[in-house]
């Protein structure tokens, strides 16, 4: 059963969110009948892999296709080069794909993780649970349609393609705004109202523009949409910061604590214990 422990009123810090992959694992792999999960610790984990991700791509790339970083075809549409270019051809793409698997999941978890916490906490209205439930369900699907950013060739179909990133960019800035909706204001860190105003403006903007380039891209001309690349980039990598910031960002919320126990099913039933002379135990 879950238990949720009491909030904290002490925000995110960049301290915390470096290690959160390794606390993770840590508090997982514990031999414990009582496991507690803090649902931001997991999507902080994916940040982090995101751009170990992010690192291993470029130096492969640079090093084995440079001549993609010159010239691909998402390039020719916005102008310049989206941070993602750098795993959207092999070998980089074989390295990319599989840890980005293991962020899908965790971001995933996340999402199961906090709903849990809304469904049990007793300062949670009922329109609250059902915006969480929305919010994280929206966000989940987004997260699995993501994959497409490794299975759509970028330089056979890049509206496909890009397609996959900006639901995620959207449908992500949803879920983190469902985040300060379900808690109380108190518990919302100094400026992370205009954070998440600007954070949302910019997340939009971006999948519109984004898409609208795409769309109106001239293959025999080669002539891009009517965006300027300099607005493109930076609203791509004025998302990509706030990206990086918004663990800071995030109300402060109660972990949850797990307790284990074996319980029968359908095709198994657990043996009860029964106390015998001295203390010690045996199955019968």
């Amino acid at each position: 059963r879950f238990q949720s422990s009491s909030r904290s009123s002490a925000p995110w810090t960049l301290d915390t969110m470096v290690v959160s992959l390794i606390g993770v694992v840590r508090k997982v792999s514990q031999p414990s009948k009582t496991i507690m999960y803090n649902p931001e610790e997991y999507t902080a984990a994916g940040g982090e892999l995101f751009v170990i991700a992010m690192i291993l791509s470029w130096v492969t790339t640079y090093f084995f296709r440079p001549d993609v970083i010159v010239q691909n075809p998402l390039k020719d549409r916005v102008g310049y080069n989206n941070l993602c270019v750098g795993w959207d051809v092999p070998p980089a793409k074989y390295i990319a794909a599989p840890i980005f698997c293991l962020i899908i999941f965790l971001n995933s978890r996340y999402c199961q993780l906090d709903f849990w916490r809304a469904e049990i906490d007793p300062h949670t209205t009922e329109w609250q649970k059902k915006m969480v439930l929305l919010a994280n369900g929206f966000n989940i699907v987004s997260w699995f349609l993501s994959i497409g950013i490794f299975v759509i060739d970028p330089m056979t179909w890049p509206f496909g393609h890009t397609l996959s990133f900006v639901q995620l960019v959207v449908l992500g800035y949803v879920a983190f705004l469902g985040n300060f909706l379900e808690t109380d204001p108190k518990y919302h860190p100094p400026g992370s109202h205009a954070f998440c105003f600007i954070f949302g403006v910019i997340s939009v903007l971006f999948g519109i523009c984004a898409m609208t380039q795409m769309w109106m891209f001239e293959p025999l001309t080669k002539t891009m949409g009517p965006v300027p690349w300099y607005i493109m980039a930076g609203l791509d990598y004025s998302y990509f910061t706030c990206m990086a910031i918004q663990g800071i960002m995030r109300p402060a919320a109660p972990s949850l604590s797990a307790q284990y126990k074996l319980v029968s099913d359908d095709d198994f039933n657990v043996p009860e214990t029964r106390p015998v002379t001295g203390g010690s135990f045996r199955s019968p």
